[in-house]
């Protein structure tokens, strides 16, 4: 992956975004150069409800619960009620491995809840939309909405919208321009004598060095779930693409084409093969769940990842000499500029069961409001959950019994580019390419477009079951692709994978 974000933004946005970006190493630690205009904006609308009404919001949100949610959640509720919001929060953790299938059961069976996540990258909101399962957030966005708008650049609200309505409400926590983004442990490059790659090869002959002399009780595989594969950015070359929906492949030129019958797919499967076959991914990587795949970053059993390291703090564990400058952002093509797919990957929904489906947006107007609110629900209680440093980094306070961080919530699912501060704790490579716009990213094709399948719902569940069933074990180096490419493709035409080609390209083209 590479970034995701950039934005054409106007005049009084830039302002906006650049006072209060985590990335500027002059703004004040309190957040008022970011929230001020905003504050006094939420002040005047999240207010308005009937005295002595409250709305229950329930928020689904998958992961783990914090420890002390419970105190966490009382601080945030208090205030909403004394800022006369009029919503009392409340937090539906599902654990990773049951979070597609159990939201699935809560959508479709009516289940009555008022929020929850999605992930652009995971199970996209045009899909949610194109069952009929979301709420229509725009008319209650444009009279409550006026912070969130504030807080967020055009081209992140576009990402939340589907024929025009706004049916998502974006989290614009990161640059976006990052889907191709790898990190590497430049302590191992060192400990085993190794230069830094430049290529593929001299990774893979790299990677082969660490595994070979590796001294820990688990081998250092390749994070993946195998399950989840899609042929993935990494183990490709192709750096003129973004790849939507698991589907489609759009280039910078506006072409349009079924992901799966390119050479970037091959590329992929067959990189991916050649590292399944020389050890370095994972025999059983089909098997393997969110939860193994966490405990082996938290451990530190790796060497390569795709993606960023949010925290090195369990890896200190195994690795007590390891500090965040022992790792690096691993990029093979620095000439070409990074693209970013859309204006944010991560954002909150409402479905069609919410009773009151203008409290979320109430709630997230309150939320992005002002830097006291946010700190409060994304961070917790200063001095109890966290203690802010200078320069917008900031320090969690673990509890020493269990050493976890009593209350916080993850800023990737709810944060602000404008609110969040940087962790203290993090590899420096992530702080400086995720919570700093890259000016150089050129904004996708498709970036502010989003994809309707509501008249291709068969063919997208049918579509999508045949990359489950056999595009990952390709994407995943377990099946070599040329035994398996016919039979997919063939698998796929019938699915109806040129049907929703055809869609996606006449929706594209009526949107420029």
């Amino acid at each position: 992956m590479k970034k995701n974000l950039a934005l054409l933004l106007t005049f009084i946005m830039t302002v906006l975004l650049f006072t209060g970006c985590k990335g500027n190493k002059t703004a004040d630690t309190t957040g008022n150069s970011s929230s001020e205009n905003t504050s006094e904006v939420s002040q005047n609308t999240s207010g308005d409800d009937k005295a002595g009404e409250t709305v229950k919001l329930l928020y689904v949100v998958p992961g783990d619960a914090p420890g002390d949610l419970e105190r966490g959640l009382k601080d945030v509720n208090d205030k909403l009620a004394a800022d006369g919001v009029g919503i009392e929060i409340e937090v539906n953790f599902i654990p990773w491995d049951a979070w597609d299938q159990k939201l699935n059961i809560m959508l479709s069976t009516g289940e009555e809840f008022d929020m929850f996540h999605v992930m652009n990258d995971r199970v996209s909101l045009a899909n949610y939309a194109s069952r009929g399962a979301l709420a229509d957030l725009t008319e209650y966005m444009d009279e409550y909405g006026s912070a969130i708008e504030a807080a967020n650049p055009e081209l992140a609200m576009k990402s939340g919208q589907v024929g025009g309505r706004q049916y998502g409400i974006p989290a614009f926590w990161v640059e976006s321009a990052i889907t191709r983004e790898a990190t590497i442990r430049t302590d191992l490059l060192e400990k085993y004598n190794l230069p830094m790659p430049t290529n593929f090869e001299e990774l893979t002959k790299a990677y082969e060095t660490v595994m070979n002399n590796w001294e820990g009780a688990s081998k250092p595989y390749f994070p993946m779930i195998g399950a989840q594969q899609t042929g993935e950015y990494f183990f490709n070359s192709d750096h003129n693409y973004i790849q939507y929906d698991k589907i489609f492949y759009v280039d910078q030129n506006g072409t349009v084409k079924n992901y799966y019958e390119t050479d970037t797919f091959k590329e992929s499967c067959e990189n991916a093969r050649s590292w399944y076959e020389k050890g370095l991914i994972n025999p059983d990587v089909l098997t393997v769940t969110n939860e193994q795949q966490d405990n082996q970053l938290t451990n530190g059993d790796w060497f390569v990842i795709q993606g960023t390291v949010g925290d090195i703090t369990g890896m200190k564990s195994n690795w007590p000499d390891i500090t965040i400058d022992d790792f690096a952002w691993l990029d093979f093509d620095t000439a070409t500029p990074e693209i970013r797919p859309y204006g944010t990957r991560n954002m909150q929904a409402v479905p069609m069961s919410s009773k009151h489906p203008e409290a979320a947006v109430k709630f997230i107007n309150w939320l992005y409001g002002s830097q006291e609110n946010f700190d409060l629900f994304a961070y917790g209680t200063e001095g109890v959950d966290y203690k802010k440093l200078e320069e917008r980094n900031y320090e969690v306070i673990t509890d020493p019994a269990t050493g976890q961080v009593p209350y916080s919530f993850a800023t990737w699912m709810i944060g602000n580019i404008n609110l969040e501060y940087t962790s203290a704790t993090a590899p420096a490579v992530t702080n400086e390419h995720l919570y700093d716009i890259d000016e150089n990213a050129e904004d996708g094709y498709a970036s502010q477009f989003t994809f309707d399948g509501s008249d291709v719902q068969t063919q997208l569940a049918d579509v999508n079951t045949i990359i489950a069933s056999n595009v990952a074990p390709m994407a995943s180096g377990v099946v070599d692709y040329d035994s398996g490419i016919e039979e997919t493709l063939n698998l796929l035409k019938k699915a109806g994978i040129d049907d929703l080609i055809a869609e996606f390209q006449e929706q594209l083209k009526a949107s420029k």
